[in-house]
């Protein structure tokens, strides 16, 4: 019975203990400015390059907005690693940050836009990013969320990849 309670004492400390990282991006280079403007060439390009740069992440989910240009920036990856994309509406940024705030243990990949990925980064970091211009498409922050013994751990890197916006 002991060993059992210990056994039982342990698993909670696990699973209690664990970090969740969040690789948030805007989407790629878009091809115009319709609304629901597609990927250029360039943007094209751009996806590639965040398959290849997060491809040994543990990605293990990808949320991506319902406009086309944030799915064909994650799709890339998201075929790699032979997992389906998880579509939010943009104007329910604080609904998702809920929601990824839940989760657990996990790799996760978001794709959003200029005026929402600064709302994300912050929700999920509680640390205020700079605004996005639009021109600007390289931008990678990376929120790592580390759980245990009733304490919450935030941190943000802001990094980029691919080649600079100009």
């Amino acid at each position: 019975m002991k060993t059992l309670s210990l056994l039982l004492i342990a698993t909670a400390i696990m699973l209690s203990a664990c970090t969740t990282r969040y690789y948030i991006v805007r989407h790629a280079e878009r091809l115009n400015n319709s609304a629901d403007s597609p990927l250029s060439t360039t943007g094209e390009t751009r996806a590639n390059i965040l398959r290849d740069s997060l491809s040994d992440k543990g990605i293990s989910t990808v949320f991506a907005s319902t406009y086309q240009r944030t799915q064909q920036t994650a799709q890339p990856l998201a075929t790699a690693l032979s997992l389906s994309l998880i579509l939010y509406k943009p104007d329910t940024t604080a609904g998702l940050i809920a929601r990824l705030d839940k989760m657990r243990g996990k790799n996760v990949l978001v794709v959003g836009h200029s005026n929402t990925v600064p709302e994300l980064v912050y929700g999920l970091s509680q640390q205020a990013v700079s605004p996005i211009p639009e021109t600007d498409y390289d931008n990678l922050y990376i929120v790592k969320v580390s759980r245990g013994w009733g304490r919450t751990r935030r941190t943000l890197v802001h990094t980029t990849y691919g080649p600079p916006s100009p």
